[in-house]
C-alpha cells in the first residue's frame, strides 16, 4: 500500500484524529494537497469523502484512483507529510531498531585479478571504521581493481562487512565529478532527502552509522574535504591518481610484479610463450590496463604475441627505464590499437566520449551516427522514433562489438561502456566526433524524456537509466555553444527531475535552459527563474528563492504574460510565508488573487485558500 494512502486511511479511522499530534500532522498534510492541487479539485474531495465515512470501500477505491491519477507518490513534499503523519500514528520506540537492509553497492569485480595478496592483506588491516584510506598511483595502474577487490573479499555471501553493519556506498567521480550530487546521492541512500542542503542530509544520514564508503577518482572531485568531513566513524577508501595531501594513511600503488604481470598477458590474450610474454610485460612496465588491452589485441587479432613484441621493440619504450615506462606506454599501446579497428569503430568510440562514464544504450550510439542533419530539432526528434533503421546501424552495432574486442568497451546485457578512466579521457582528447553529434545526442535523450516522460513511475524508471548521460550532454551542449539543443534539453526533463526530487541536478538543468534562453533571444526566461526559484524554496533557501521570483516577476511585467506575472506573484507570497513575514505574504497573494480573477484562471481558488490559511495563522 502506498505510504500516502495509508498515512490517510489510517489516520480518518477510529478516533485517531482525537489525538493532538495526529491531527497536527494530517492537517498540515491535507493544506499541502490543497496547496498543490487545488480545494476543489476531484482529489480533496476524495479525501474529504473519505473523512465522512471510512469504511466505504468505493470511497477508499476513488481516492486510490484519484492518487494514481495524479501521481500524487511522486511529490517529495507530499510524502514527507505523510511520513510525519505515520510517525504520530504508529510512533516507534525510542530503543527500536530499523529493519532497512543495509546498502551492498559493490563495484565490477575485475576479471583476472593477479599479483596483488600481500597489497589486499596489507589494506584489510587498515580499512576501519573512523579511518581514510588513499590508494595512489598513476592511471591504469590497477588502484579501482584493488579496492573492488577488496570490497568483494569483505562482502561475503552477500553481506556488509561485520566492521560496517550499516553497508558499502559506491561512488565514482569519474561518472559524477560534482561532490554536491554525490552528497545527494547518498543521502538518498539512506532515504534523507537533500534539504536544506545535500551535506546536512549527508550528515544526517550517516550519523550514528559505520558505512564502508568507496570513492572512485578523487581526483577530479570538485569537493572532496566536504564529502569527507561528514563521514565521521566510517571508514573511507578513496582512490586518486594523485596523493591526497589531507588524508593521512596513504597506500601507493605501484606496477604488478613481472611474474603475476606476466601471468595477466596470458590470462587476457590466450597460451604463449614465457619468454616473450615476460619481455611484452616488461615492456608494459608492469601497468595491469597496458597489459589487459596488449593481451585482448592479441586475441582479437588473433595474432602471435611475438608480432606484438615486434611492434614494442619499434616504440620509444625499450629506451626508457622501468620507472618512465607506466607514465608512457598507455598512449602508444591505445594508439595501435585504435589504429586496427574500423574508422566507424573510432566514430563510436568519440560518440561514447560525449556521455559519461557510465553504462549506455548503444540506441544513443545508433541514432548519433545514423541520423543526417535536418532542418531543426523537431524534425529530427520526429525521425528518430519515425524512421526506417538506415543501413549503417549494423555497421554501429559491429563496430561497438569490435570496440569491446579490443577492450575498449565493456559488453555487458544490453548495454556497453568504456572500459577505464583513462580510454575514455583519450576518446575525449583525441577523437573528433561527427559534425553536430552533441546535437544529435541532445535530440535523441529529448525524445527519450518526452516518450517516457508521461509514463508516470514507469517511465521515470526508464529515465533514471540515463539520467546521468542526459545532464552530461546538456552540459557538453553548452561547452559545444548548441544553445538550442541545451535548451531542449532542459525543457524536456525538468520535469522528471522535478518529480523525482533530484534538486541539484533540477538547479542545474534549469540553470543551462536560462543561460541557453539569454543566448537564443530569452524565450522561457522568467519560466527558468521561476523553476529556480522553485527549487530553491524546497531546498528551504526562502531568501534565494525570492531573489529568482522577483527576477521571474519583472520579465513577466516586461512582456506583459499576466499569467506568469500572477505565478510570480503567488510564488513570492509563499516564499514569504515561509519566512514567516505574514503581512507581505498577503500583499502578494492579493496581488496574484486579483489578476487570476481578471484573467478567470482557476489558480484563484487556490490563492484564496492560501490567503484563508494565513488569516487563521494571525488569529492563533
Amino acid at each position: 500500500m502506498d505510504n500516502i494512502i495509508k498515512a490517510i486511511t489510517s489516520a480518518v479511522a477510529g478516533n485517531r484524529l482525537e489525538n493532538p499530534a495526529v491531527a497536527n500532522a494530517y492537517s498540515k498534510l491535507k493544506s499541502l494537497l490543497r496547496q498543490k492541487y487545488g480545494s476543489d479539485s476531484d482529489l480533496v474531495d476524495a479525501v474529504e469523502r473519505l473523512e465522512k465515512k471510512p469504511d466505504s470501500p468505493g470511497r477508499r477505491a476513488f481516492l486510490e484512483e484519484e492518487f494514481a491519477a495524479n501521481q500524487v507518490n511522486l511529490d517529495p513534499d507530499i510524502r514527507k507529510a505523510a511520513q510525519k503523519l505515520l510517525d504520530a500514528l504508529f510512533p516507534k520506540p525510542a530503543a527500536q531498531k530499523s529493519t532497512t537492509q543495509s546498502p551492498l553497492q559493490r563495484p565490477a569485480r575485475p576479471e583476472h585479478f593477479t599479483g596483488r595478496n600481500a597489497e589486499l592483506e596489507q589494506l584489510a588491516e587498515i580499512v576501519q571504521p573512523g579511518h581514510i584510506v588513499n590508494l595512489c598511483g598513476p592511471a591504469g595502474v590497477g588502484k579501482s581493481a584493488l579496492a573492488a577487490e577488496l570490497v568483494w573479499k569483505m562482502t561475503v555471501r552477500n553481506q556488509p562487512p561485520e566492521m560496517f553493519p550499516d553497508g558499502v556506498v559506491y561512488h565514482s567521480f569519474y561518472t559524477q565529478p560534482r561532490t554536491d550530487i554525490a552528497v545527494e546521492e547518498i543521502a538518498r541512500i539512506f532515504h534523507e532527502e537533500p534539504i536544506p542542503s545535500p551535506y546536512e542530509a549527508l550528515n544526517r544520514a550517516l550519523s550514528n552509522r559505520r558505512v564502508l564508503l568507496v570513492l572512485d577518482g578523487a581526483e577530479l572531485a570538485d569537493d572532496l574535504p566536504g564529502i569527507l568531513a561528514a563521514c565521521n566513524e566510517c571508514g573511507v577508501l578513496v582512490t586518486s591518481r594523485t596523493c591526497v595531501d589531507s588524508i593521512t594513511d596513504q597506500f601507493p600503488v605501484g606496477p604488478l610484479p613481472a611474474e603475476a604481470a606476466s601471468q595477466m598477458f596470458k590470462a587476457w590474450a590466450g597460451w604463449q610463450t614465457d619468454d616473450v610474454t615476460a619481455r611484452i610485460a616488461g615492456l608494459l612496465g608492469g601497468l595491469p590496463l597496458a597489459i589487459r588491452l596488449a593481451g585482448q589485441f592479441v586475441s582479437a587479432q588473433k595474432i602471435n604475441a611475438a608480432d606484438y613484441l615486434a611492434w614494442l621493440e619499434t616504440t620509444p619504450l625499450p629506451q626508457m627505464s622501468t620507472e618512465e615506462r607506466p607514465q608512457n606506454v598507455l598512449p602508444l599501446v591505445l594508439d595501435y590499437s585504435l589504429g586496427q579497428v574500423s574508422e566507424t569503430a573510432r566514430q563510436a568510440l568519440a560518440v561514447a566520449g560525449l556521455l559519461t562514464l557510465a553504462p549506455f544504450d548503444p540506441e544513443a550510439v545508433y541514432k548519433t551516427l545514423a541520423i543526417q542533419p535536418g532542418h531543426g530539432l523537431v524534425s529530427a526528434i520526429r525521425g528518430l522514433f519515425q524512421q526506417k533503421q538506415p543501413r549503417q546501424v549494423p555497421q554501429v552495432r559491429l563496430a561497438l562489438r569490435e570496440l569491446s574486442k579490443y577492450g575498449l568497451l565493456w559488453w555487458f546485457g544490453e548495454r556497453f561502456e568504456i572500459s577505464h578512466p583513462f580510454i575514455y579521457t583519450y576518446a575525449k582528447q583525441n577523437l573528433t566526433p561527427p559534425p553536430k553529434a552533441i546535437r544529435r545526442l541532445a535530440t535523441y535523450f529529448m525524445a527519450l524524456a518526452w516518450e517516457h516522460g508521461a509514463a508516470g513511475p514507469k517511465g521515470d524508471s526508464v529515465l533514471e537509466a540515463d539520467r546521468v548521460h542526459f545532464m552530461h550532454v546538456m552540459k557538453e551542449c553548452v561547452e559545444w555553444t548548441e544553445w538550442e539543443a541545451a535548451h531542449g534539453l532542459a525543457a524536456a526533463t525538468e520535469d522528471y527531475l522535478d518529480r523525482q526530487g533530484y534538486l541539484a541536478d533540477r538547479i542545474t538543468a534549469n540553470e543551462i535552459g536560462l543561460i541557453a534562453s539569454w543566448q537564443l533571444g530569452r524565450p522561457s526566461e522568467g519560466a527558468w527563474l521561476g523553476n529556480l526559484g522553485d527549487t530553491y524554496r524546497t531546498m528551504g533557501h526562502a531568501k534565494w528563492a525570492i531573489e529568482h521570483f522577483e527576477k521571474a516577476l519583472a520579465t513577466a511585467r516586461a512582456s506583459g504574460d499576466r499569467r506568469s506575472e500572477g505565478n510570480s506573484l503567488g510564488n513570492l507570497g509563499l516564499a514569504y510565508r515561509d519566512l514567516g513575514q505574514i503581512e507581505q505574504a498577503k500583499t502578494y497573494l492579493k496581488q496574484a488573487h486579483s489578476i487570476f480573477e481578471d484573467i478567470r484562471s482557476p489558480s484563484a481558488g487556490l490563492v484564496h485558500d492560501w490567503l484563508m490559511e494565513l488569516e487563521e495563522m494571525e488569529d492563533e
